[in-house]
């Protein structure tokens, strides 16, 4: 059985910025599938453009990136639009990346391996808060 089977249809706009093209192809499909626009970039630079030009109302951004990192880029899209979810993803070992991330507004923090259910559960989380201009 597939794990959407069980998981509420959500609606929305994300972004998905990795510089893993395996993890962007895998998240992008999941998330289209799951009822989301999803948009996708491989580094910052590119994020932060698409953040201009689409609004999404929650960013799945990978920490450790060539360039931009995505602590980097977090800040950067925190004075663009407060209002937007930043869910930080990252493989690092680094314990000090979470809570810092979580202080510099990250909504949430999921480490890699990726569970698509946890994954999922954060960005449902993430729409349905006030100020997400998705409907819940």
């Amino acid at each position: 059985m597939d794990q959407r089977d069980t998981a509420p249809r959500l609606h929305g706009r994300i972004l998905v910025v990795d510089d893993e093209p395996d993890i962007v192809t895998i998240l992008t499909k999941y998330f289209t599938d799951a009822g989301l626009s999803v948009d996708a970039a491989s580094h910052g630079g590119d994020a932060l453009i698409a953040v201009s030009q689409y609004r999404p109302d929650v960013v799945l951004l990978d920490v450790l990136m060539e360039g931009l990192n995505g602590v980097q880029v977090l800040e950067r899209i925190r004075a663009l639009d407060p209002a937007i979810r930043v869910i930080m993803i990252s493989g690092s070992g680094d314990s000090t990346l979470r809570p810092r991330a979580l202080a510099m507004g990250a909504f949430a923090y999921v480490p890699k391996p990726l569970s698509l259910p946890d994954l999922h559960r954060a960005v449902s989380a993430a729409l349905a808060q006030p100020g997400s201009s998705a409907p819940a």
